[in-house]
């Protein structure tokens, strides 16, 4: 029987789909116990791996799957590909109507009954942790007759159609041992020699001890539960042998626990051979010793989600923020040159526009190397979902589920937060004017947040302003900038790159 795993890849496509890998690593994997007549079906089973670019036509994603003939094709499904991926599975099974088509994933689990209902490509969504429930449905396919799985009724933690109905069977535990799924990496799945791999991530837990309302990171898993350490070292230890560019940890927040983190850390430092480290953190975390290690490992992509500092939004979306502790972080990244990323999010419920202006003059006080301004996206499966209306929070209703309207922003305002992310990237994140913000700022008394808005004001007066190049605008910056502190009686004497 031919299996065919795919995923759509976000951006460039060079990323490990490794999701795919821990299916195929599993289906391959010997039962403890053998089921009658399953085992030889199993072993047996032809499994390829098929991903693509986010660019590339559906009809002809879903002409290359058929190609290949599978009996089954499986589709890991997140919310910069669910759409895409719905449109390939109507195609393919307008050319093989008998390929069982079954969806998993963090964007197919909250929504399965929805998709059963709305798409009738889709035969079977597996729900939560995929590794034990599709091979079950691999099982069952390959023990049924006359093309008809048998025994799905049976199988905990999937959605599935039977005469016509949607039936969703009870819940799998996520109870799935660890040492029971063969790592992607140490069992040569993947092949790291390949020259178009460039970030390799690497999961060293499951789940997230957070429950932010606007988050399905923990995908409902009840706790956070870690591979042993002894296999990181060994997935670490053969992933920068080969040197790969970059190394993505997928853990929600690295360093949730402090010592784990660290030792993790030192794992990567004594193994690595050049390469770098991407790692989502929570600042209020850090301390002199873990930043002292993230330099040496080369942790050169960081990310930090504070979200907010409205404190009404905070508590609104289940959030805690220790202003002093995250000062104190941040000035610890700074003081070993680590790049770093602080983000917000826009449309949040009772998130002002003033108050992320607020927010934003606050962080600028801290120097950061950046400072991204995220759109509000209300996933299937989070708490903001159920409460969206409460807040008077409207968005689309396909991924990627933007919010544009809330009742504490206006349509208006988050259209406006487009142009006061291009001023935050022109007049800060481009490096070339940082100095002339912190003059005007320090020394003529002039927000930085005022100085984003009088540039968006000033931007869209100019003459063909949509097509102006990034090049040019540092060409006209310096007037702009010049102007506005001589508004305030300031004569500008710092210098910048043109």
């Amino acid at each position: 029987m031919r299996i065919l795993l795919s995923s759509i890849c976000l951006e460039t496509g060079t990323d490990i789909q490794l999701a795919l890998y821990y299916l195929k690593g599993y289906l391959l994997k010997p039962p403890p116990v053998r089921p009658s007549g399953c085992l030889p079906a199993l072993r047996s089973c032809d499994i390829s791996i098929r991903t693509f670019t986010e660019d590339v036509n559906a009809s002809r994603i879903a002409r290359d799957i058929a190609r290949h003939k599978p009996r089954i094709a499986g589709f890991s499904c997140y919310v910069w590909n669910i759409e895409k991926t719905l449109s390939v599975c109507r195609s393919l099974k307008k050319l093989h109507a008998d390929i069982l088509v079954i969806l998993g994933g963090p964007e197919a689990t909250p929504r399965a009954e929805d998709i059963l209902n709305s798409e009738p490509a889709v035969d079977i969504v597996v729900r939560g942790e995929g590794e034990q429930a599709f091979r079950d449905c691999v099982a069952a396919v390959a023990a049924g007759r006359g093309g008809s799985p048998r025994g799905l009724s049976r199988i905990t933690g999937i959605s599935w159609r039977q005469d016509g109905c949607v039936r969703s069977n009870p819940a799998r535990k996520p109870d799935l041992a660890f040492a029971a799924v063969p790592s992607p990496y140490l069992s040569g799945l993947i092949d790291l020699d390949r020259r178009d791999i460039v970030d390799v991530p690497l999961e060293t837990a499951r789940g997230c001890a957070c429950r932010c309302a606007y988050c399905y990171y923990h995908k409902n898993f009840p706790r956070v539960r870690f591979f042993p350490l002894s296999r990181v070292e060994k997935e670490l230890a053969l992933i920068l042998f080969h040197r790969p560019r970059e190394v993505y940890l997928m853990d929600a927040t690295f360093n949730a626990h402090p010592a784990r983190a660290k030792k993790i850390l030192r794992l990567f430092i004594r193994h690595n051979r050049g390469s770098n480290l991407h790692v989502e953190l929570k600042a209020e975390l850090l301390d002199e010793e873990m930043v002292s290690l993230l330099a040496a490992a080369r942790a050169n992509n960081i990310e930090i989600g504070v979200q907010s500092l409205n404190s009404r939004t905070l508590m609104a979306i289940n959030r805690h923020f220790d202003k002093e502790m995250f000062r104190k972080g941040i000035g610890l990244l700074n003081k070993y040159g680590l790049l770093y990323e602080i983000q917000l999010i826009d449309a949040l419920p009772y998130q002002r526009y003033s108050d992320l202006q607020d927010a934003l003059d606050w962080l600028y006080s801290l120097h950061p190397v950046k400072i991204a301004l995220l759109p509000l996206s209300v996933l299937p499966g989070t708490a903001l979902l159920a409460s969206a209306d409460r807040y008077g929070i409207k968005f689309g209703k396909q991924a990627p589920y933007r919010a544009y309207q809330s009742n504490a922003m206006s349509r208006k305002e988050v259209t406006r937060l487009e142009r006061l992310r291009f001023a935050m990237e022109r007049l800060y994140d481009s490096q070339i004017f940082q100095k002339v913000l912190y003059e005007l700022r320090d020394t003529a008394g002039i927000k930085i947040s005022d100085i984003f808005e009088d540039f968006i004001n000033w931007s869209a007066r100019l003459p063909g302003a949509k097509r102006i190049t990034p090049e040019k605008y540092n060409r006209l910056l310096p007037d702009f900038l010049k102007k506005k502190g001589a508004r305030h009686n300031y004569k500008l004497t710092t210098l910048w790159i043109t």
